[in-house]
């Protein structure tokens, strides 16, 4: 028999969730698998922490699927500065149309061979969740996300994080910053890690064991 993915997580291995086209129908099925691994290893005081970190995540990684869609049809090279300044008008002007997931998911093509995957796995010394989209990173992309995770570091209140949260680039970059604020402030010790490679970018979440209720079960 098959072990479940509980059995896999337990036994320290990656347990992997490829999720689907339509944006809003991943979110109840997602929570409720990792609740169940959350709770396993003593995280479920934190879900709801970690679930906004996730979500965030993931919607970053549609976001940027997106993005390459849109290039795609426009014909513009994302690596090109001023393509990528033409489209990043284009694009933004695209979101305001499509407010909601749901509707930029059916702005997609259905056969797009975009994806977004989550990955979690129990280590010895804490819990790794990580996010991946298969998309490269484009240079400027990675500043902005280094850039807030710097500037995060100097904020210690939600006021000062809604006034520097602004960003009239892509969005109103609120999402990363509060992720930051939430490993700073909600899961000390926590880390961020991002890691891109040719044609995959990865977001990566350390929590460490010492915030689990069951410290037994990480040697």
């Amino acid at each position: 028999m098959k072990p479940s993915p509980l059995q896999y997580f337990l036994a320290g291995k990656e347990v992997i969730f490829k999720l689907p086209y339509i944006f809003s129908s991943y979110r109840d099925l997602l929570e409720k698998q990792l609740l169940g691994l959350f709770k396993s290893v003593g995280f479920e005081q934190y879900k709801g922490e970690l679930f906004f970190c996730i979500h965030e995540l993931v919607s970053n990684g549609f976001k940027a699927n997106l993005k390459r869609e849109f290039f795609n049809r426009r014909r513009l090279t994302i690596d090109n500065m001023e393509d990528y300044k033409q489209g990043m008008e284009e694009f933004r002007s695209l979101l305001k149309s499509l407010p909601t997931f749901d509707n930029r998911s059916e702005y997609s093509k259905r056969d797009s061979s975009f994806w977004v995957k989550v990955r979690i796995q129990k280590q010895p010394d804490g819990l790794r969740v990580g996010v991946e989209n298969n998309a490269t990173l484009h240079y400027y992309e990675r500043l902005r996300i280094l850039d807030k995770k710097s500037r995060s570091g100097h904020i210690q209140t939600l006021t000062e994080l809604l006034l520097d949260s602004h960003d009239t680039e892509e969005g109103a970059g609120l999402g990363l910053l509060f992720l930051f604020f939430i490993l700073k402030h909600r899961l000390k010790g926590s880390t961020f890690a991002l890691i891109t490679e040719p044609g995959i970018t990865r977001m990566e979440l350390w929590v460490p064991a010492t915030l689990s209720s069951k410290k037994e079960l990480f040697p």
